[in-house]
């Protein structure tokens, strides 16, 4: 990450000759604006929210010390180097007792007086934002520990598990919870999928726990602030809801019952399964679950035979995402390429459209086939996808039209492919090149030259050239060349679309051309290429 820097000095020259003096990139800073004076200088660091001020201690209006003044005490995360053309004891006194980190003078300001001090500002800076990092981390994993730890416990309790006083401890937890307390009412829900181990067998181990996790999250959600939901083993969750007690049994059966269907119509909706739900009666003493647990248990092996009656059309729901779609899907993230997905979301929710009575649960069940794809590609990546999940939290209730679901998943693909762009660039290219390359990931279709990029970027096209071809060993057109069958080559393994149609998905205006450049960088031509992967 580069440090933003800005000057604050009423002489023009010397913030020319600042700006010019050294290579600021190269050691980690950017230069990113200008103020002639203190008023200009407060609002400049309100509007770009600098790591480091450089400021004139003598300037007409607000001098330097004030300024400095203001800076630490309004915006106290900006560092700050005074810079005067007097060596005057008052300016260090008061520009180092408000918080400057030093003192520079202009009559011998050179790289070799100002680049130690941009070290030690890089170093203060880094080591406050580790700290910041630090701290972060810390509240995230107590504002999540919360549920992690309910969870834990309420399985403990529920098989059993540990001494008497570890229970006790379990039990105890749970009073301080707006749910599980011994002055409510409680019930609990058993809830197995059928056909597990056919899941199993679908999925790799990997993908297997994230779909349950995912229905824990949708269980979790349904019971709210009133209870909390657990995996336990083979397709089973626990389910805990917790009621204040009423003086209606009947109203409170009723809010029983409803969240009962919710679980099990939202099993279907979402994730296209199958459930068989039970549940214990009312009971007030949260030391007490394990017995229910037990009986629930017993009652579910007693039904293992029953199977509950969900509409499928020639013995199992469609799915409207195709092998070939998911595969096209893909190569389309994998090439940063958000028109493509775009498109294919665009083709399967015209497919739903075309589902006729059976809308809102196709879309249901083929969103939740498209979140998990999303999960996976960003797993593959090796990016985070906590926000995927979070995506699919709220995304309840599912849309109840093809254009709702179509916007939605297009929106959640096109952040998904953005994320994996700024990932595969920032990691090996500096600041311009990264740009540069996504601006080709983007536009490659189409056609965009070195200066319509350069412009974009706000800088030369000799220097944005020099830049790219040391960063990545390729001149500008070269590597979009070179992108552009890479991308051939992915759709080509995708089998979907012919290679006379692919040429020109990629931006090839001449077949002969396409099939030439082909040869030369994958070493065959597409068509023993296509043969070769398509068997």
């Amino acid at each position: 990450m580069l440090l933003k820097v800005i000057s604050v000095d009423d002489e023009l020259l010397v913030r020319n000759h600042l700006r010019s003096l050294i290579h600021w990139e190269h050691f980690g800073f950017t230069f990113c604006g200008e103020a002639c004076d203190g008023n200009e200088g407060l609002q400049l660091i309100a509007m770009i929210k600098p790591h480091l001020a450089i400021v004139d201690m003598n300037m007409p209006g607000m001098g330097g010390v004030e300024l400095v003044r203001q800076i630490a005490e309004l915006h106290p995360q900006v560092r700050i180097i005074a810079l005067s053309s007097y060596d005057s004891y008052d300016y260090v006194r008061g520009s180092l007792h408000y918080g400057a980190l030093d003192y520079l003078l202009k009559h011998s300001l050179s790289p070799s007086t100002l680049i130690p001090v941009l070290s030690i500002v890089k170093e203060k800076v880094h080591e406050e934002l580790a700290k910041q990092t630090a701290r972060d981390r810390e509240r995230l994993k107590w504002e999540s520990a919360s549920p992690a730890v309910s969870q834990s416990y309420l399985k403990e309790l529920l098989i059993g598990a540990g001494t008497i006083e570890e229970r006790c401890h379990y039990v105890e937890h749970f009073q301080d919870m707006p749910y599980g307390r011994d002055d409510q009412l409680h019930v609990l829900f058993l809830m197995k999928l059928m056909h597990v181990d056919s899941l199993s067998v679908r999925m790799n181990e990997q993908e297997f726990t994230l779909y349950m996790r995912s229905i824990t999250d949708m269980a979790m959600q349904i019971v709210g602030d009133s209870g909390c939901a657990v995996y336990l083993e083979k397709g089973t969750f626990g389910v805990l809801f917790s009621l204040e007690n009423e003086r209606s049994e009947y109203a409170m059966q009723q809010r029983i019952e409803a969240k009962k269907s919710r679980l099990d119509k939202s099993l279907e909706l979402y994730f296209n399964a199958a459930g068989l739900i039970v549940r214990s009666p009312m009971f007030d003493r949260l030391a007490s679950i394990s017995n229910y647990y037990a009986e629930l248990r017993n009652q579910m092996d007693k039904l293992q035979g029953y199977k509950p009656h969900v509409e499928k059309s020639g013995g199992g729901q469609a799915s409207f995402v195709s092998l070939n779609q998911e595969k096209e899907l893909l190569a389309a993230a994998e090439a940063c390429d958000a028109e493509a997905t775009s498109r294919i979301i665009r083709d399967i929710a015209s497919a739903c459209a075309a589902s006729g009575h059976a809308l809102p649960q196709r879309v249901a069940s083929t969103s939740a086939e498209l979140f998990q794809l999303a999960v996976k590609i960003a797993q593959k990546a090796g990016i985070d996808e906590e926000w995927i999940f979070q995506e699919m939290k709220a995304g309840l209730p599912v849309p109840q039209s093809a254009e709702a679901f179509e916007r939605n998943l297009i929106t959640l693909y096109v952040r998904l492919v953005e994320e994996l762009r700024v990932h595969n660039t920032t990691a090996h290219y500096s600041r311009y090149v990264g740009q540069a390359v996504r601006v080709i990931q983007q536009l490659y279709s189409t056609g965009i030259t070195l200066e319509e990029t350069a412009e974009q970027l706000r800088i030369t096209p000799s220097y944005l050239s020099r830049l790219f071809k040391e960063e990545t060993g390729n001149t500008f057109t070269e590597y979009m060349t070179a992108y552009r069958i890479d991308r051939s080559a992915q759709l080509i393994r995708t089998g979907t679309s012919s290679i006379k149609d692919i040429y020109q998905q990629v931006g090839f205006n001449n077949y002969s051309y396409f099939i030439k450049l082909f040869k030369e960088h994958m070493g065959e031509t597409p068509h023993v290429y296509a043969n070769k992967h398509n068997k």
